[in-house]
Parts: C-alpha cells; sequence; structure tokens
C-alpha cells in the first residue's frame, strides 16, 4: 500500500512538471509531462493512446491520451486512480454521470464498467495508475446492447 501511495504522490509531482523537470534532469524516476507527451505523441487520427512509464506486479503507471472515446470496460481485479491533467469530458462510472476536467482524481474500484468521452479542442491527458500492476488481460468490454 505505501508503494501504491508513492507512485500517486510521484505521478502528482509529474503535474508541477516545469518546476522540477530542470532540477532533476538527470533523476529518471522524476519525469515532465510535457517531456513525456513529446516522445508519446498522439497521432493526429487517434483517438486514445496508452503508454505505461513505469509499473512492476504490484502498480504501475500509464500516461494516457484520448482525442475520442473510451468505450465501455471494466477491470475485473485491478483498483484504477486516474489524475486528469489536461482536457475535460464525460464519465460514466457504474450508473453515474460526470463532467470531469483537469484537475481532478477519479478512483474506479475493480469491476466497476466506465466510459469516457472527451470534449473540448485539445485531448484530454491522464495519468492512471493500476493497482495490482497492469497488464491489460482483465479488460472486459460491454457490448452496445449493454453486456
Amino acid at each position: 500500500m505505501n508503494r501504491l501511495r508513492h507512485l500517486i504522490i510521484a505521478a502528482l509531482l509529474l503535474i508541477s512538471g516545469s518546476a522540477f523537470s530542470s532540477a532533476h534532469a538527470a533523476d529518471p524516476s522524476i519525469l515532465n509531462i510535457d517531456s513525456l507527451l513529446s516522445v508519446n505523441l498522439l497521432g493526429d487520427t487517434q483517438e486514445l493512446r496508452s503508454d505505461k512509464i513505469e509499473g512492476d506486479s504490484l502498480s504501475s503507471v500509464h500516461l494516457v491520451q484520448v482525442r475520442g472515446e473510451i468505450r465501455t470496460q471494466s477491470h475485473l481485479h485491478h483498483k484504477q486512480t486516474v489524475y486528469l491533467i489536461r482536457g475535460a469530458g464525460r464519465l460514466t462510472l457504474g450508473n453515474q454521470k460526470y463532467k470531469v476536467a483537469a484537475g481532478e482524481v477519479i478512483t474506479i474500484p475493480p469491476a466497476t464498467p466506465y466510459s469516457f468521452y472527451s470534449m473540448g479542442k485539445i485531448p484530454t491527458v491522464v495519468i492512471s495508475v493500476f493497482s495490482p500492476g497492469f497488464d491489460g488481460k482483465d479488460t472486459v468490454y460491454e457490448n452496445s446492447d449493454g453486456r
């Protein structure tokens, strides 16, 4: 649990980017969001991009960019904590609908269906922390008929 807290704190520190980037340029455990985005570009026609930036069996941290939609899905065994860095959108979490924007943190319990639609002119950028470490194998997509 301490490791997850440390990862969340590290992810939040990423947000302050430029304030720390020059002072810690040689430290690979402190990353700058703008630098990460410059090497992990969302393509002009891409709606979604996810890049693992750190992780092990206990937890993993992902940089996610959304221009369009994340269709309804759940992760059977993973808790997901999402910090919105840029952009805004509509989130459906279970049966609840929310408008969310940069600066907000979302916690998605295991086996909870969610979807997201990015709104606005810029892609939504988030840091997503999974516990345990995410390998993608327990993602369950909901069919268009709700199953």
